[in-house]
This record gives structure tokens, C-alpha cells and sequence, in this order.
């Protein structure tokens, strides 16, 4: 809860600043894939990683920022998910001859989101609904910070989902 809200409130007074590296994206979802892969199986449940073969193999971007908000967002994934799995898949638009846009999205098979509660649930301290606190844990920052930082990658964040048929979570980058 600590780092979240330092992380918030570093990104909310503007003291974040991003460092734009050329890297891997392959390596990058590998680190992400090693971290994830054994945690999801000990939960009984599957994890892939889908990355478009026409995809740009090295971008220009913070993939430390990049790999903050998958991480969020399949901790989230893991946390509301009992059966089935997680999927991260990426694929990429050019966007002209020197930009694109990099869209991540994490698919799950859990619990989902009422229609009410999307439209709120990337607010600070907000939750789908206050009982998932209770069950679940968490403080509601997470999506929030995952939102801010999108937005200072050039790009923009959503859920697409149904209650009891998983959630789609997505962000681009350029």
C-alpha cells in the first residue's frame, strides 16, 4: 500500500520521469513470463503469452514502466481468477515511419466487472464493489497508477468484460 501511494504521488506531482531505452520486447515478456508462469500454475491455472509475429522486436520506450503496469495488471488477473487462466497478448499498428502503437492486453477467466463499476474502477481507492476489498485485498491504487503511467507512455488504458466471464484489461503504448 506504501509504494503504491509513493508511486501515485510521484507520478501525480510530476516526478516521474520516464527513461526511453531500446529494448527486447521478447526479453521484456520473458521477464514477465518468469516471474508469473510458476505462480499462476501453483494456482492450478494456465498462463500464456501471445505476441503478434509481425511485431517490431525492439522499441523505444520505459520497458521498466511497461513491465510495472503487466505486472499489475496480472496480479489483478490472478487475484479475481480461480479457474482457467491468463493470457498476455501483444500486437502492434504502424503508426507512420518512426511511431507505433504497442497494445498489451491481459485476458483472464475470472469473476469479471459489472458494467457500472468499469467506468470507475481506474479512480484512486475504487474497487469494482466494497465487498471485493473484504474477499480480495488490495487498496485500489493499482489501476489508477497503471492509468497515470499509460498516459506518460503516450498511450491509454480500458477493461473489456462481463461479470462471471473474465476481464480483458488493455493499454498501448507509442
Amino acid at each position: 500500500l506504501l509504494n503504491d501511494i509513493l508511486d501515485l504521488s510521484k507520478i501525480e506531482a510530476g516526478h516521474v520521469e520516464l527513461e526511453l531505452l531500446d529494448f527486447d520486447l521478447q526479453k521484456l515478456l520473458d521477464s514477465v513470463a518468469a516471474l508469473w508462469e510458476s505462480r499462476l500454475l501453483g494456482k492450478g491455472l494456465t498462463f500464456s503469452i501471445e505476441i503478434s509475429p509481425d511485431s517490431i522486436p525492439v522499441l523505444k520506450s520505459d520497458p521498466t514502466r511497461i513491465r510495472q503496469i503487466l505486472f499489475n495488471l496480472i496480479n489483478n488477473s490472478a487475484k479475481f481468477t480461480h479457474t482457467g487462466g491468463v493470457t498476455v497478448r501483444v500486437a502492434q499498428t504502424i503508426l507512420s515511419d518512426d511511431e507505433v502503437e504497442t497494445r498489451f492486453e491481459v485476458t483472464d477467466t475470472g469473476i469479471g466487472i459489472a458494467p457500472e463499476a468499469q467506468a470507475q474502477i481506474f479512480s484512486k481507492f475504487t474497487q469494482a464493489d466494497g465487498s471485493t476489498t473484504r474477499k480480495y485485498g488490495g487498496s485500489g491504487l493499482g489501476l489508477a497508477i497503471c492509468m497515470q503511467l499509460a498516459d506518460l507512455l503516450g498511450g491509454d488504458i480500458g477493461v473489456d468484460s462481463e461479470e462471471n466471464s473474465g476481464s480483458t484489461f488493455w493499454f498501448t503504448i507509442r
